[in-house]
């Protein structure tokens, strides 16, 4: 898995245009936001058919039915990173990408329970045993090693642990050339396979996992890792972006390198990269992934995000991307994300909380997932549960961006405090924040000239202090302007603001009405239904409770 993020509907950092970050401070706490979006990129994997009947109706772990127990599941296995034993310390990012391919490999074996790499990454450098992690992740296996590489040599020690009875079931080691690294991957895969046979499947042959060499230009695959690395750790992303293009310029057919591209290429801009149209990159890198390997996931999620940057927005093929992302592979936690924020636009909450439910299912320390979890319990009226389980990020010491939806239920709830920290009056500027709170204070207030006073701020260098951690709409919501939301050109929370109950009375307005429009939000609804809460009046009128 990647972690991956992307504006305008992730947690990211964000970048104003002369590249400052916006910081949401609470209870003195400074928390700089990267927690991602998480995708998958691996080898391509699949299961050698065997005679009927052997395996049965075995099916790939799903994140339709998570476990509800505290107990480890008994097919079940942890890929803890590999340690790094080579004599070049640089080397970290290989024995990483290593464990992260053989986690991609097993994630594809049929009733097979595999911990999601945020969750096993997590464990790196930690002095734990293997069964306290094991009782942590609530799984039975652990496969742990260590990688040396030097040169074209590499040494590959693998040892799968049954953390339940304490004992080693199998161990080796891999002393190869680096052209083998697929086949070394191969064996260590179908060795763990044999090994959990009798927990697998009650056939007397175990199903038979086949990697495939997706590229034999061993200077791509290791600098493919490499740039993997750096954009889950969001090093540079230009210079991310641009070895994903040496590494498709090195082997053009390497499917995965495209889907790097692509990755890498979608998400620049949100972290303040304009060197470049990334978005045209993002599109036609997607494309070329999925012309040489259409069974890749994450390209169309890829594209369905490039068709959202778009007005109006083409939801329905956006959604069909997702729809495809999420069939070619059901764990892509990232694409079901992705499907649960769209149908959170759309106001189709109750489909919206069943997406994203998947994606923590598959990945259980997601936390833009569950912030999205969060924002659409509240905009579906469930403010108790919504509120409990965003204020529950604050004592894992994480805090969130995009927090405006929440601030008028704690107001409401006498919550002031922690309301004026997610608004960020700390940081305005003076005028700006007088009228904030005296609209807070005294909501009948008409505040003169809000257009002109919010545009002197917004237009500052400094529009991340000056305008605290409101966006522009949001700023014209809570001063009144409702013309000027509509107006805006502020794309980022138009419809989250749509589904706000607070004002009651800017749901239906005119202006965002009109915002609706030209987004696209009504037109999908007229083509594929409205959503529970609303209905149309007339033919071109519509109305929601």
């Amino acid at each position: 898995a990647w972690m991956f993020d992307v504006t305008p509907e992730g947690l990211k950092r964000d970048v104003a245009p002369a590249g400052n970050k916006r910081i949401l401070i609470v209870a003195g706490v400074l928390a700089v936001l990267a927690i991602g979006w998480y995708y998958r990129g691996q080898p391509t994997v699949r299961v050698a058919d065997v005679p009927a009947g052997e395996v049965g109706s075995a099916k790939p772990a799903s994140a339709d039915s998570p476990a509800s127990s505290d107990a480890p599941l008994q097919k079940s296995i942890a890929v803890l990173p590999f340690v790094n034993m080579s004599p070049d310390p640089g080397n970290q990012f290989f024995s990483d990408g290593i464990s992260e391919e053989l986690l991609n490999v097993l994630v594809r074996v049929p009733d097979l329970g595999v911990a999601s790499r945020t969750s096993s990454f997590a464990y790196k450098g930690k002095e734990m045993g293997a069964a306290e992690i094991a009782r942590e992740l609530k799984v039975s296996y652990i496969l742990e090693g260590s990688v040396r590489k030097a040169g074209d040599k590499v040494r590959i020690t693998a040892q799968l642990i049954d953390a339940v009875h304490d004992r080693h079931l199998w161990s080796e080691t891999y002393d190869r050339e680096l052209t083998d690294i697929f086949a070394i991957q191969d064996e260590i895969a179908n060795a763990i396979v044999s090994a959990l046979r009798g927990s697998l499947t009650t056939a007397k042959a175990a199903p038979v996992v086949k990697v495939h060499a997706d590229t034999e230009n061993m200077q791509a695959y290791e600098l493919y890792l490499k740039a993997r690395e750096n954009f889950i750790a969001r090093r540079d992303l230009s210079e991310t972006t641009g070895m994903f293009q040496r590494v498709v310029q090195l082997d053009p057919k390497f499917a995965r390198g495209w889907e790097g591209l692509a990755a890498a290429s979608s998400v620049a801009p949100s972290w303040g990269q304009t060197d470049r149209d990334y978005f045209v990159l993002a599109r036609q890198a997607a494309q070329r992934a999925l012309e040489l390997d259409a069974s890749l996931s994450m390209p169309w999620a890829v594209k369905s995000q490039i068709i959202g940057k778009t007005w109006p927005i083409d939801f329905s093929g956006q959604l069909a991307d997702l729809d495809k992302a999420i069939a070619a592979d059901p764990r892509n936690a990232t694409a079901l994300l992705w499907r649960g924020i769209a149908w959170t636009k759309l106001g189709f909450f109750d489909r919206a909380i069943a997406d994203i439910d998947r994606a923590i299912a598959v990945e259980p320390v997601y936390l833009n997932a569950i912030r999205h979890k969060a924002l659409a319990l509240l905009l579906a009226g469930k403010e108790e549960e919504a509120i409990a389980l965003y204020e529950s990020g604050f004592t894992k010491g994480f805090v969130y961006s995009r927090s405006e939806n929440f601030i008028a239920p704690l107001l409401a709830r006498g919550h002031r405090g922690e309301a004026l920290l997610l608004i960020g009056v700390a940081t305005m500027a003076p005028e700006l924040r007088d009228a904030v709170l005296t609209k807070l204070d005294h909501p009948e207030t008409p505040i003169a000239n809000v257009r002109a006073l919010v545009e002197r701020h917004a237009a500052d260098p400094e529009i991340n202090s000056a305008t605290g951690n409101l966006t522009v709409s949001h700023l014209y919501l809570w001063l009144g302007d409702y013309d000027a939301v509509g107006t805006s050109d502020d794309r980022v929370t138009t419809t989250i603001i749509h589904w706000d109950r607070y004002p009651p009375s800017f749901r239906n307005s005119p202006a965002m009405k009109l915002k609706l429009e030209k987004m696209g939000v009504v037109a999908y609804w007229r083509s594929k239904g409205f959503p529970p809460q609303c209905r149309p009046v007339g033919d071109k009128d519509f109305t929601c409770d």
